[in-house]
């Protein structure tokens, strides 16, 4: 089981002020959501092409607004956790396999700490947002929105 300390290791960063080193990190198997990320189980198109996770992890979106980094990485003993990018646009990633007995990390630095994620197939979302419109502009259409930028 990962802590806060030793998820957090895996990117070369320290745990936040506002988080507990020796906490244990939550492994979900259900929908999450980490900063400007969503993550759904959802099975993956049989067209997707499975690669395993790098050792150092996978930069999935960098901090645009705060410099803090979401990354992905397998857990303790998960030799099988895989990855396809997805090339169906910005908001979509890719998806994620983590086999029976396995866990990946979803590890954002200095800010939302880190989460597990258990056995299952997932897609992972950017998050978007509704973009302000001013006053003197038409109401919005349904392409009023953009990535958040967390």
């Amino acid at each position: 089981m990962h802590t806060y300390g030793s998820a957090l290791a895996l990117i070369g960063t320290g745990v936040p002020d506002h988080l507990v080193a020796d906490a244990e990190v939550p492994v979900l198997t259900g929908p999450q959501a980490q900063g400007d990320l969503l993550v759904f189980r959802r099975a993956a198109p049989s067209t997707v092409e499975w690669r395993a996770l790098p050792a150092a992890g996978l930069r999935l979106v960098d901090g645009e607004a705060t410099g803090n980094t979401h990354w992905l990485h397998a857990g303790f003993a998960s030799p099988g956790v895989r990855w396809a990018a997805s090339t169906l646009g910005p908001q979509r990633l890719g998806f994620l396999f983590v086999p029976p007995g396995e866990t990946a990390l979803l590890i954002h630095t200095d800010e939302h700490g880190a989460n597990g994620v258990g056995p299952g197939t997932y897609v992972v979302h950017r998050k978007r947002e509704q973009v302000q419109i001013p006053d003197d502009e038409p109401e919005p259409g349904p392409a009023a929105t953009r990535l958040v930028a967390d």
